[in-house]
């Protein structure tokens, strides 16, 4: 019993000392003021859509990519993108690619030339129709698209693993193709206007 008594003692004490605190603490970790975010940290969330391998003399209907892009106030942004493709006879039941990542606006300048290009660099996975035992494949890759904000246009390129759960069997997966931008650009992306000096 005595060595209980002095064993419970100690806990009583830290517990009476955080009951007292408790206010404190939660404040800080239960969100307090949670409706009210600090300035900078108000989230604007808005679209860009990217049109792949398209010329003026195409006739077909181009694929597009939807990027919904969070933007923290700054150059860097939190992406999320998903690709409906058209199904084919070949894959009636082409599920969709689903991308996440990060962006960030890249400045340079020389003495000739000055440039900002948005880039994202995204993960996503596609799975396909199971067609057991025959194939079931999942694919995963890695990505970057680059967006010339000046011209419009960008490049994405791919490289990943695609893995047949059917058979137990993975073989590599790699693309690169050109993008154009559809519609406007966000209002994110835009450069803001020089000050006015006068």
């Amino acid at each position: 019993m005595k060595n209980l008594m002095f064993s419970t003692v100690p806990a009583l004490l830290v517990a009476g000392v955080l009951l007292a605190f408790y206010p404190v603490f939660s404040a800080g970790q239960n969100g307090a003021d949670i409706g009210q975010p600090p300035v900078g940290q108000s989230v604007s969330c808005q679209e860009l859509d990217l049109a792949i391998d398209t010329t003026a003399a195409d006739t077909n209907e181009p694929m597009i990519i939807r990027f919904y892009l969070a933007d923290f106030g700054g150059p860097f942004y939190i992406v999320h993108a998903m690709l409906l493709p058209t199904p084919t006879n070949i894959d009636p039941d082409f599920k969709p690619i689903m991308m996440s990542g990060t962006g960030q606006i890249v400045e340079s300048a020389d003495n000739a030339t000055s440039s900002r290009v948005f880039y994202m660099n995204l993960h996503y996975s596609q799975e396909h129709a199971d067609n057991s035992p025959d194939s079931y494949w999942h694919d995963g890759r890695i990505a970057q698209i680059s967006l010339d904000l000046s011209t419009l246009e960008g490049i994405f390129w791919m490289v990943g693993t695609d893995y047949d759960a059917a058979h137990g069997e993975y073989s590599d997966g790699y693309d690169k193709f050109n993008l154009n931008l559809v519609g406007e650009l966000p209002e994110c992306l835009q450069q803001e206007p020089a000050p006015d000096l006068e």
